[in-house]
């Protein structure tokens, strides 16, 4: 039988913040240094500017990193979160990674005043299950989510029209076979979680009727059989079966091997995200900002009431660490990095979209696609892909490889997915998200 919950998160582990006052960061008074785990997202050089700015700011509070990269990160928080000592502030991604971790994070509801929210493309993102009434675990200062970027001057070599990307997967499709026709493959794909991130919500969202729908899904209500999964699953293998994606497609990492496939102009499109990597910036900077082109992903059904929306959530998330004993210049620090002053650091050194909405958008004068973003993320939605359990997100990782090799069959791969979703053995509280 299919387990009706799907998050891993025991809600009596939050900590309720019991004091907001404490001490005082006179001038004279001794330094502080608080400790921030991270993965040097957006590169070293924007974190190193970070730390200079903050402490010119707060003189008594000194920052010092631990930058671990990304592919090992979660290891090194893990070995913290079971001694429950080390960094006074962590950071996350959104959604179940941060949602299996609550424990390790204070609830920072009562500080967030109505000025911080306001100034926030997303703050929900950050909290259990989307809903602030059960905790929020920290603050994005990027705002994330999925797009596909192009090569201009491959569509204009192979007869297409820049200025008009295929809004949907018919006309993808013609225009796969013009790119094919001049010796590039269509899409580059590469395999990995970010099928689960990037590719999935992009499919699924045709298939929602209702915000209802998405709720049901965020709870494990809605079984894997369920014609709305299985039709996702379906359209994932039928992509995979079309030829547009690049020889060795299967065993290709996305990060960052199908971006170099990208880079070197072996495919005409990529699919990536707003911020942070795999973003506007790294194609421009790679490949002449003049020559990318960006645009939501193709519809399915462009009557279907969620299919033009950009799915956006808060991008990583800074937070304070449950053990913390400087929890007041923690505080400090993380309401710091969402405010308008990192959020032009982090586009001006990182390229990254930033969550605070008042950032000076003149920083950015020579990339037309980071312009056109703009507009995208005015259009959202709850970002599905957050939602799926870790052991969800292997298994359709793992299964689009094996899709893509046929070794399996969808049968096969639906099946796996329930068999995640049955022994994920996770508990979520009941909450509603973002009704658009």
């Amino acid at each position: 039988m299919m387990k009706t919950n799907r998050i891993a998160i025991i809600v009596i582990s939050i900590a309720l913040i019991a004091i907001i006052g404490g001490t005082s960061f006179a001038a004279d008074q001794k330094k502080v240094t608080i400790k921030v785990l991270n993965w040097a997202q957006g590169g070293q050089e924007y974190w190193d500017k970070t730390a200079e700015a903050f402490s010119r700011e707060n003189p008594s509070i000194q920052v010092e990193y631990e930058s671990v990269p990304f592919e090992r990160y979660y290891e090194k928080e893990g070995t913290y979160l079971a001694s429950r000592s080390g960094p006074d502030v962590m950071a996350n991604n959104l959604g179940f990674e941060l949602w299996e971790r609550a424990g390790a994070y204070k609830d920072i509801s009562k500080r967030l005043t109505p000025k911080i929210k306001r100034s926030l493309y997303d703050y929900t993102g950050c909290a259990l299950a989307f809903d602030e009434k059960l905790g929020i675990l920290g603050i994005a200062p990027s705002y994330q989510g999925n797009l596909m970027y192009y090569n201009r001057e491959l569509f204009t070599n192979a007869g297409l029209d820049p200025n008009a990307p295929p809004a949907d997967w018919d006309t993808f499709g013609k225009y796969a076979v013009k790119v094919k026709a001049s010796g590039k493959a269509m899409l580059a794909m590469g395999t990995g979680h970010t099928i689960a991130y990037w590719f999935f919500p992009e499919i699924a969202k045709n298939f929602w009727k209702s915000s209802e729908d998405i709720q049901q899904f965020m709870r494990g209500q809605i079984p894997w059989s369920d014609p709305r999964m299985r039709k996702v699953l379906d359209f994932m293998a039928w992509m995979a079966d079309q030829g547009w994606y690049q020889e060795g497609a299967a065993t290709t990492t996305m990060l960052p091997d199908a971006g170099d496939v990208f880079i070197r102009g072996d495919t005409a499109m990529i699919y990536g995200i707003a911020s942070d990597v795999f973003n506007w910036k790294t194609w421009g900077d790679a490949m002449g900002h003049q020559n990318i082109g960006v645009m939501k992903w193709p519809m399915i059904d462009p009557k279907a009431p969620f299919a033009g929306k950009f799915s956006g959530v808060g991008g990583f998330s800074v937070g304070i660490a449950a053990w913390t004993k400087n929890e007041e210049a923690a505080w400090k620090y993380v309401e710091w990095m969402a405010s308008e002053e990192n959020a032009n650091l982090f586009l001006k050194l990182a390229g990254g979209q930033p969550n605070n909405k008042n950032f000076d958008k003149s920083i950015i004068t020579n990339s037309p696609s980071f312009t056109k973003i703009q507009s995208i993320i005015s259009n959202n939605m709850p970002h599905t892909g957050v939602m799926l359990s870790g052991r969800e997100l292997d298994a359709i990782s793992r299964g689009y490889e094996q899709i893509i090799l046929k070794q399996i069959t969808v049968d096969d791969w639906a099946k796996t997915m329930q068999d995640a979703l049955n022994d994920s053995d996770l508990k979520k509280p009941t909450a509603a998200i973002w009704n658009h």
